[in-house]
């Protein structure tokens, strides 16, 4: 085996992290921040982008790319997550004050200089994903740094933006986009110097996730995190590799294009500076060229935001390491394992709600959010993202005051998703899992005893669950069986 002196070729990484915020609303309207799932939208608009020159006189490369192609773009919209202003028809409303608030805080982690106003810009997107033409973006701070295992990475930016929309089709003459997505905050991280190797690439990524993650502010739903790398070598040139969609990816799609460069600065070909979309095995293919700096010009509807009051109260609640909250979490009876994954999940925040405002087992919230979400989203195929803090609240409530049960947990969650307008409650007794009484369990066991002389306990068992599965606690169930039996 090879091992690359990566110093030795010049090479040069840097990572952008796009991570969605866990908002009510969307950044620059009220709409709130879901995905639809549906596929028939209330309403479709279709546009065709026209290139200008900006203030500067110029019309960047990577436009100028886009537009050859002249692709219809088709906007998919929904009454109840889509307004005017996703469609370009209304001004953008006052910046979304929890997520200039998250955004300040994350910019704190990462120890940056943070700035005294800021300035909302407008940056080309040449894609068709947003109807605007551009994406609204605010530069939170700069010089920042993570810590790794090989020292300090630079953090050299941590930029506030709108999400763009969600690509549904393509073909040759045009593009759909969903327009529920458009508008989401998200947070981009940018590094600067640090990076020495591909692996080192994957640690530092990692690192930046952590700490976003800490906050309980990060959105977890598909798509909600999207890694670019930017990879030079000495001889070649800037490339973007867009969209890696995993941690270990990100020193395969390095290590892939190292050797792409090479074999093109071998054969004396140039290596253009391009966006290339990053494929399954972690090779690329060309998608545009890199944009350049005509790009960005600032954004006239929204007046500067001064960051005073709002970075007095960040600086008062950042949040614990994501070591200290899994010292935490353990401390309540979580797995090391579990506390980890319940970090991961998005509903750290929530969890911590509930546990202090029910008498839940803290091993069971975290179970919900983590196991049970997880396999409604997997095996069924279902949005959890619909279900909001109400819908668990009263969940939890129900489990403390024993009106359900945790075997049944699953089932009415699966209700509730299927059927938007069912309250938890209604679900519970609309499935009939109403939990039945310590004198009717003890009646039932005795009956089925009674039928089945003779026969071993198990059995016993598992008839009775055969009728009350989903109303009585198995554990009940057992213990009635050994008294009775003796």
């Amino acid at each position: 085996m090879i091992i690359m002196d990566y110093q030795k070729i010049g090479l040069r990484v840097g990572l952008e992290i796009h991570h969605e915020l866990n908002t009510n609303e969307k950044l620059f309207c009220s709409c709130p921040t879901l995905l639809k799932t549906k596929e028939k939208p209330d309403s479709t608009i279709i546009r065709h982008h026209i290139p200008v020159a900006g203030e500067t006189g110029k019309i960047d490369v990577a436009v100028v790319e886009e537009i050859k192609k002249r692709k219809k773009i088709i906007y998919e919209i929904y009454d109840d997550c889509d307004c005017l202003v996703d469609t370009d028809s209304e001004p953008p409303h006052r910046p979304n004050q929890e997520a200039l608030k998250i955004a300040l805080t994350i910019a704190e982690l990462f120890h940056c200089s943070i700035f005294d106003e800021i300035q909302v810009m407008r940056k080309t997107i040449v894609d068709g994903s947003l109807p605007s033409g551009f994406q609204r973006t605010m530069l939170i701070g700069t010089d920042g740094w993570v810590e790794t295992s090989m020292g300090k990475v630079e953090i050299e930016a941590v930029t506030l933006e709108e999400d763009s929309g969600r690509l549904i089709r393509k073909d040759n003459d045009s593009a759909t986009f969903r327009l529920d997505r458009l508008g989401t905050p998200e947070v981009e991280i940018g590094t600067g110097k640090g990076i020495a190797s591909p692996e080192h690439a994957r640690e530092a990524a990692k690192a930046i996730g952590d700490i976003i993650r800490s906050t309980g502010k990060a959105k977890i739903r598909e798509g909600s995190v999207r890694q670019d790398v930017n990879i030079s070598i000495q001889g070649g040139d800037r490339v973007e590799g867009k969209h890696v969609p995993s941690l270990s990816l990100i020193p395969v799609v390095i290590e892939k294009e190292i050797k792409r460069q090479q074999e093109l600065v071998k054969r004396g070909k140039k290596v253009s500076r391009d966006v290339r979309r990053v494929l399954p095995d972690g090779s690329t293919e060309f998608l545009r060229p890199l944009p350049g700096a005509a790009r960005m010009y600032p954004e006239t509807d929204v007046i500067p935001i001064r960051t005073d009051r709002l970075l007095k109260e960040a600086r008062k609640n950042l949040p614990e390491s994501l070591k200290e909250i899994i010292k935490r979490c353990q401390k309540l009876g979580l797995s090391e394992d579990l506390a980890k994954q319940l970090t991961n999940s998005g509903h750290m925040e929530l969890f911590g709600k509930f546990v202090k405002m029910f008498k839940v087992d803290p091993v069971l919230v975290a179970g919900v959010f983590v196991n049970t979400l997880r396999d409604l989203e997997r095996r069924e195929k279902l949005d959890v993202n619909q279900l909001s803090e109400k819908d668990f609240g009263e969940l939890f409530e129900l489990l403390s005051k024993g009106k359900v049960i945790k075997e049944s947990i699953g089932d009415v969650l699966k209700l509730k998703l299927e059927n938007e307008g069912l309250s938890i409650t209604n679900c519970v007794e609309k499935l009939g899992l109403t939990p039945i009484s310590e004198n009717e369990l003890k009646r039932m066991v005795k009956e089925i005893a009674s039928k089945n002389k003779g026969a071993p306990k198990g059995k016993i068992i598992g008839l009775v669950m055969a009728k009350v599965r989903g109303k009585a606690d198995p554990k009940a169930v057992m213990r009635i069986v050994e008294e009775m039996s003796q």
